[in-house]
């Protein structure tokens, strides 16, 4: 629900800016920068990441509130610490704070901002933090899918590694044994193959292979792997030839 309501909040601002004269600018702050992109380190467990900003119009503005979709995401003013009104031409800073928790590769959150002058379903701010988090166990595919009646064929998962240092796997587990699985050693710590054959097709179905690894870094020991026996795309119809 709170993912939706975010969601709505934030196509209600970007039809406000498409549909009225008065700017984001004029309603609210003006950040320096309203989206900002930085990357981390594989063992980084939090990034803290500030957005500067400055009030640009001739009237008094008061910080309302501010909401993400992401329960990842939270955030505080921090210049001046803890001021939420802010005459014309002042300056203030909000810090987002972004848990990594188990994400990998690139990760892209808002945080919407509200004053006391803007509507419940058009905050006036819409920052954006944009965090690179390295993939140091890639599993590609994420996921496997057969058609439903179609050929029991084998897939495959392919994994590296792309790590200094060599990342082995320890355990394997299926969730579902309509869909076995085998795993073949390319190279130890570095590259691996999971080979699955469902055994029936008839209808569809799901399941999840779980990995467990020996990474020193905690955010890396544990990965999924989805396969999937989907119902056949819709075919389209053939355009009529006049």
């Amino acid at each position: 629900m709170r993912t939706s309501t975010i969601a709505t909040a934030l196509m209600a601002c970007l039809a406000f800016c498409l549909c009225s004269s008065v700017s984001l600018a004029d309603r609210g702050f003006s950040f320096v920068q309203n989206r900002i992109a930085v990357t981390v380190k594989p063992e980084d467990k939090l990034v803290s990441i500030p957005f500067e900003f400055e009030n640009k119009t001739k009237r008094t503005i008061t910080i309302a509130r501010y909401d993400s979709a992401c329960s990842c995401i939270s955030a505080r003013v921090t210049k001046p610490l803890g001021k939420m009104t802010y005459k014309p031409g002042e300056k203030g800073q909000i810090t987002v704070d972004f848990e990594l928790k188990n994400f990998q590769g690139l990760q892209e959150k808002t945080l919407l901002l509200w004053t006391k002058d803007d509507p419940a379903e058009a905050p006036s701010s819409v920052l954006t933090s944009a965090i690179t988090i390295p993939e140091l166990f890639k599993v590609e595919p994420k996921t496997l899918f057969w058609e439903q009646n179609g050929e029991k064929t084998a897939k495959t998962f392919k994994i590296t590694i792309p790590h200094d240092q060599p990342i082995k796997i320890l355990e394997l587990e299926g969730s579902n044994q309509q869909f076995p699985y085998t795993l073949k050693t390319i190279t130890e710590g570095r590259e691996y193959e999971i080979s699955v054959t469902p055994t029936d097709v008839s209808s569809p179905s799901m399941g999840v292979i779980k990995l467990t690894t020996d990474s020193k870094i905690p955010r890396y020991r544990r990965h999924q792997a989805f396969v999937c026996v989907r119902r056949p795309e819709l075919v389209k119809p053939k355009p009529v030839t006049p």
